[in-house]
């Protein structure tokens, strides 16, 4: 949990604390559940936020440069509507039927997962071998196991994979992960430079204790290994329901 958001929580349970004392004391009647009816949409609203403000300028660790994410600006203003639209109807500004919103919201959602599934299939070509793991488990652990470009799925099944044995090219080696409800683990060598780039669809990815989640979230990480080898490993995942994780 990060700082901001640990803060927030505190902050809750403070102000939740002094209702009940003053509550008990008998200086105050607030129904603590009707204010819980009524105003938990701000947390959406404070979720949106604040994904826009940690999430939406991102500083790329290659150049030095921000990047601007598309995606986060969607998630936090999706947050900010679905919070607004809630916590008005409650506070009775306005009739909204909330069926409405989950009648659009959810194919919209399953559109969108489509549509990420397409353009990372899009970006895993390569010329390397193809790894499925299916409703199963697959494991790349032999020592000496050849590395080479490869595009690796793992759907409702799980990929451990440990480059730290394998026998590595000397030379750039492309991989591509996608997960469908499942996971992926990859142990890398400190000696080898690692370019990670990712996008976490209601999963997440970790980019050397670099993380990134929530509904809709990206990550690029490089590291630099020994610069006097040739060794580099460029990393392109897709996590969807899943998680995908990069380790030493």
């Amino acid at each position: 949990m990060r700082g901001k958001s640990m803060i927030f929580v505190g902050g809750l349970i403070v102000v939740i604390g002094f209702i009940f004392l003053l509550n008990n004391l008998g200086l105050t009647s607030i129904e603590l559940g009707d204010l819980v009816v009524t105003y938990w949409p701000i947390i959406l609203i404070l979720w949106g936020f604040d994904v826009m403000g940690q999430e939406f300028v991102n500083k790329d660790s290659r150049n030095g440069e921000k990047t601007i994410y598309a995606s986060s600006i969607i998630t936090g203003l999706t947050l900010l509507a679905i919070g607004l639209l809630i916590l008005g109807r409650n506070l009775e500004l306005f009739d909204f039927d909330l069926s409405i919103l989950w009648n659009v919201f959810w194919p919209l959602v399953v559109i969108f997962i489509g549509w990420i599934l397409i353009r990372g299939a899009k970006n895993m070509s390569g010329s390397g071998g193809t790894h499925w793991a299916v409703m199963s488990g697959l494991e790349f652990k032999n020592k000496g196991w050849k590395l080479d470009d490869s595009n690796v799925y793992a759907v409702m099944g799980g990929v451990d994979m440990d480059i730290t044995v394998a026998e590595f090219p000397e030379r750039q080696v492309d991989l591509n992960l996608m997960v469908i409800m499942g996971g992926i683990d990859i142990r890398v060598p400190r000696d080898v430079t690692v370019i990670s780039e990712g996008t976490a669809v209601l999963g997440g990815v970790t980019f050397l204790q670099e993380e990134a989640g929530g509904i809709i979230a990206n990550k690029q990480t490089t590291y630099i290994g020994d610069p006097e080898s040739q060794k580099k490993l460029v990393i392109k995942a897709l996590a969807v329901l899943g998680g995908i994780e990069v380790k030493h």
